[in-house]
C-alpha cells in the first residue's frame, strides 16, 4: 500500500516538474514554481469535480429530506423495520445515498494526502535530474517575496519585515475559508437540531487552527491551501448556479403536525387566524 501512495506522489510531482518545465523559460524559477504549485492544484480539482459535484449533491439531498425523515420517524416510532424501510427508500429517492457523499470523498482523500506530502517536502519525490530538483536543492528562488520550502515560522526567525509576506499569505488562506463558509450558508436558516450549535462551532475553529498549524509548514504548501479554497468557491457558485441553492429544510416542507395550508390557506395567514377565532368562540 505504501509503494502505490509513493507511486502517486511521484506521479503527482511528475506533473509539477512539467509546470515547471513549460514555465520557466518565462519567468524566474521562483514565479515558476509557485505557478506550477497553483497550476498542479487546479488540474486536480478540475479532474475530481466530477465527484466533488456528485458529493454535494447528495448532501445536499440529506439537507432537504429532513423534514420527512422528522416525519417518518414520528409515524412509525413504534415499528422500527418499517422506519428503516422507509427512510431508504426516501433518501434513494432523494439521490441521498450514504454512498454518494462517503465514496467521492473516500477517492479524493489519497490525492490530497499525497499533494500534502509531495508540497511538504519535494525533494523526496522529484526527479533528482529535474530543474525543479536543482533549483530547490540551491535554496530556490521567491514568489511573491516568499521562498516557498521555508515556513512562516523560519522567516519569523530572519525578522518581521522578511516574514510579512508568509503572515499575509496565512491571513488570506484564512478568510479565503471564512468567505467559503459565508457563501455557503448565505440565506439558510440556522439549524435547530441537537448537537448543531457545536457542529458549528467547530466548524467556524477550523479554520483558525488549519491557520495555526501552517505556521510550521512551508510556504509552498499554504500556497496550496489558499489555491484550493480560492477554486472550491468558485466550484460552489458554477454548483449553485447549476442546481441553485440548498432549500432550507425548515422551508422545504412543513414539520409534523405542522398545518400546510391543504384548506386552501396559507399557514400562519391571517384567514387562518380568523377562522381559528371563529372556532374557539363557537367552542363556548
Amino acid at each position: 500500500m505504501g509503494e502505490i501512495f509513493d507511486t502517486l506522489i511521484r506521479a503527482l510531482g511528475s506533473v509539477l516538474d512539467f509546470y515547471f518545465d513549460l514555465l520557466t523559460p518565462l519567468v524566474s524559477d521562483g514565479v515558476g514554481y509557485g505557478l506550477a504549485i497553483i497550476l498542479l492544484t487546479i488540474t486536480i480539482n478540475v479532474v475530481v469535480f466530477p465527484l466533488t459535484l456528485k458529493q454535494t449533491r447528495a448532501t445536499r439531498a440529506f439537507t432537504e429530506i429532513q423534514p420527512k425523515i422528522k416525519k417518518i420517524q414520528a409515524e412509525y416510532k413504534d415499528d422500527p423495520q418499517e422506519m428503516q424501510r422507509r427512510l431508504m427508500e426516501t433518501q434513494r429517492a432523494a439521490g441521498a445515498t450514504p454512498g454518494g457523499c462517503l465514496l467521492p470523498l473516500l477517492v479524493q482523500m489519497p490525492i490530497w494526502f499525497a499533494l500534502f506530502r509531495l508540497l511538504r517536502v519535494p525533494q523526496d519525490y522529484l526527479d533528482e535530474t529535474s530543474a525543479l530538483f536543482l533549483s530547490l536543492e540551491n535554496g530556490g528562488a521567491t514568489f511573491l517575496g516568499m521562498t516557498l520550502g521555508e515556513s512562516p515560522s523560519m522567516a519569523m526567525q530572519v525578522g518581521l519585515v522578511h516574514a510579512i509576506p508568509y503572515l499575509l499569505m496565512i491571513a488570506f488562506m484564512v478568510a479565503t475559508q471564512y468567505v467559503q463558509m459565508w457563501h455557503s450558508t448565505y440565506g439558510q436558516d440556522r439549524p435547530d437540531q441537537k448537537g448543531a450549535g457545536a457542529q458549528q462551532a467547530i466548524t467556524k475553529i477550523m479554520p483558525l487552527f488549519i491557520g495555526v498549524i501552517s505556521w510550521n509548514f512551508p510556504a509552498g504548501l499554504v500556497l496550496y491551501w489558499t489555491t484550493s479554497n480560492l477554486f472550491r468557491l468558485g466550484q460552489q457558485v458554477l454548483i449553485f448556479k447549476i442546481d441553485g441553492r440548498p432549500t432550507p429544510p425548515s422551508k422545504a416542507e412543513p414539520e409534523p403536525g405542522q398545518d400546510d395550508g391543504s384548506d386552501g390557506s396559507k399557514p400562519g395567514s391571517p384567514q387562518q387566524g380568523a377562522a381559528d377565532k371563529r372556532r374557539r368562540r363557537r367552542r363556548r
